[in-house]
This record gives structure tokens, C-alpha cells and sequence, in this order.
């Protein structure tokens, strides 16, 4: 049986389809890591990279040599840049509306070694690398251009990663992208006719009342299967404190995201062996921007590939209905 879904914050629309599942699939991606004496990422190789914007290091070990944890460069292929030539039509093409690339693409090296990821690191690791992603957005979000900052990694050949050593990406730009400004809109409208309450707050507490797709909590973090998933899996990591941007997260919710994150990793890891994904972060760039945001993660597992009706539609389908994927995710959890 097949379900439309709503999503309660943008309006979109999702199929839940479980019968998906019996598909044949033919098509397996390769997956070739990069050998570790070719990876400009690895301990040792950090004359291959741009040079370092910050680092987790011990104190009297210098920039850009060896003795690093987390390693945060800008991306030497970006998407986009803050030298972006200017357009050489300013004013567009008419009907076609054309600006400069500008942004920043930073990457954070997770690892000085290839392996393994964020899931299998130590405790104490991981919570260095939250830290970056607080650093990072906190700095980029005071940046006078910059409208929005996404924190995210591709993990896996499906992911659309291009290297196999553990890293995440921060990309800032000079506007809101529709992912974001559908969520801000979606907030604002739900405000209005709600006496100023947040969207996500009302979704975390209804949730843990019917708690058929609630994942995990605790007294700081939410984690749940979103009711509209795109994806087969997908979760939502959120604190219960309303907090816009992640650049105010607390020590606290920090300390509990760098454990909670990569045992959903690894609970998804169990459930299904080798999957690849994507997490990301939507947040508002910098405190004081819109107060109707909460920040929060999302998971999202990269187990099927859109096909003709989901690209002609913009309507995602997903073969594993939320509430199973919540059962299943929350019992291989090792938290």
C-alpha cells in the first residue's frame, strides 16, 4: 500500500511505498577508495592541500605538517569561491537572472589516517570534530555576505563523494538556497498560525507522544524518522532548546551530538551493511538571524537511486515507511 505524505515544514510531498522494495536492481556503483599514498587528505601530505584554516592540534606542532586531529582547508575544487569573476552581464539575460559563484568551500579532515570514519572514531575525536562544525559555522555565519551555511559529507559511492577519506564540507553563500528558504517559509507560516510556536519544537513533542517514529532522546536531543522521509532510513537529529543556528549550540547538546550522530551512523551501518549517505546541517548562518529556525541534522541514507517520475515530479519515493525505519534503526542502536 502507498501513502502521500506531507511534510509539515515545506508543504512537499512524499510517497511512502513499500512494495518498491521487491524491485530488481541491476545496476551496482564500483567503489574504489584511493589508494593512501595518492590521498592528498592523509597525515603527511598536507603540502597537497591548500593551507590549513584551522586545526585540532597539540600545542608547538605548526601549521600544515604532520601532528593534527581535524584539519579544516579550503576546498581546492569549490563550488563556489570568494575571488568569483564578475558576470560580464551584470543585469542578466532578460528572463535569465545571472549573479557571480561567490561563497566559501571549506573541507574539515575528520582523520589524519584513512580510516576509519566519523561512527568509529573515539569518543573524544569526535566531539573535536562537532567542535570544528561549530567553529565553522559560527565564523562563516559573520561574514557580511553570507545568507546561508551548509555543513555536510558525503559518505560512499552513491553519496556523491569523490574521495574515501573521512571528511565533511562547509559551503557559505550569499543567499538562501530552496532547501533552506522552503523550511524558513514553512517556519514562518506555521508561527503566524501558531502564536509565534516553532514547527519543529511542536513536531519533536508530538512526536514523542506518538512515539511510533521516535528513534531516541534524551534531556538535550531528539532524534526521530521524519514523517515525510525522502529517503529509506532517513533521520532528524534536533535539541529541544530552540536555538536558530548551530553556531549557539551548547557544550552539552554538542557533547551528546558527537555521540548520538555517529551511533545512528552505525546503527544504519547494521542494518544495512555498506550503505552509503549523506548528513547535513540546516541552520541559520549566525545568531540573531531568523528566529522562527531551529537548527537541526539530517541523515539521510543513499539506498535508492530517483528515478523518471521523481525527477518529472520533484516527489520523492521512499520504499520504507518511517515507522519501520525507526523501529529498525532504534533497536541497532548501541547508545
Amino acid at each position: 500500500m502507498s501513502e502521500l505524505r506531507s511534510d509539515p515544514v515545506t508543504g512537499r510531498w512524499v510517497v511512502v511505498a513499500g512494495s518498491r522494495l521487491a524491485r530488481p536492481n541491476e545496476y551496482v556503483a564500483p567503489s574504489a577508495p584511493t589508494a593512501v599514498e595518492d590521498c592528498p587528505f592523509c597525515e603527511g601530505h598536507e603540502g597537497r592541500t591548500p593551507p590549513e584554516i584551522e586545526a585540532v592540534r597539540p600545542a608547538g606542532t605548526g601549521a600544515d605538517r604532520p601532528g593534527w586531529s581535524v584539519r579544516t582547508i579550503p576546498n581546492k575544487f569549490p563550488t563556489v569561491a570568494r575571488d568569483a569573476s564578475p558576470t560580464p552581464n551584470p543585469d542578466g539575460f532578460g528572463m535569465f537572472t545571472v549573479r557571480p559563484g561567490s561563497g566559501v568551500h571549506e573541507v574539515i579532515i575528520q582523520n589524519p589516517r584513512h580510516a576509519p570514519g566519523l561512527p568509529f572514531l573515539r569518543p573524544e575525536h569526535r566531539r573535536s570534530i562537532f567542535e570544528t562544525f561549530r567553529n565553522r559555522v559560527r565564523a562563516l555565519g559573520l561574514e557580511p555576505t553570507v545568507r546561508s551555511v551548509l555543513l555536510f559529507e558525503n559518505s560512499g559511492p552513491e553519496s556523491g563523494g569523490t574521495l574515501y577519506h573521512p571528511h565533511s564540507q562547509a559551503v557559505a553563500l550569499p543567499l538562501l538556497p530552496p532547501a533552506l528558504e522552503e523550511e524558513t517559509s514553512g517556519a514562518d507560516r506555521w508561527r503566524k498560525s501558531h502564536d509565534g510556536a516553532c514547527v519543529w519544537e511542536a513536531m519533536g513533542t508530538t512526536e514523542r507522544t506518538l512515539r511510533t517514529r521516535l528513534v531516541w532522546e534524551d534531556d538535550a536531543l531528539v532524534a526521530l524518522a521524519p514523517w515525510a522521509s525522502h529517503y529509506p532510513f532517513e533521520t532528524m537529529v534536533m535539541a529541544h532548546r530552540h536555538s536558530p543556528s548551530f553556531s549557539e549550540v551548547s557544550d552539552v547538546e554538542l557533547d551528546r551530538l558527537a555521540d548520538v550522530i555517529p551511533g545512528l551512523l552505525r546503527a544504519l551501518l547494521k542494518v544495512e551493511p555498506g550503505a552509503s549517505y549523506n548528513y547535513f546541517l540546516h541552520s541559520a548562518p549566525a545568531p540573531g538571524g531568523n528566529a522562527g529556525f531551529h537548527w537541526h541534522f539530517h541523515l539521510a541514507p543513499r539506498l535508492v537511486r530517483p528515478d523518471g517520475f521523481e525527477l518529472g515530479s520533484g516527489i520523492s519515493v521512499n520504499p520504507v515507511a518511517p515507522e519501520a525505519a525507526a523501529e529498525a534503526i532504534r533497536s541497532a542502536l548501541d547508545l
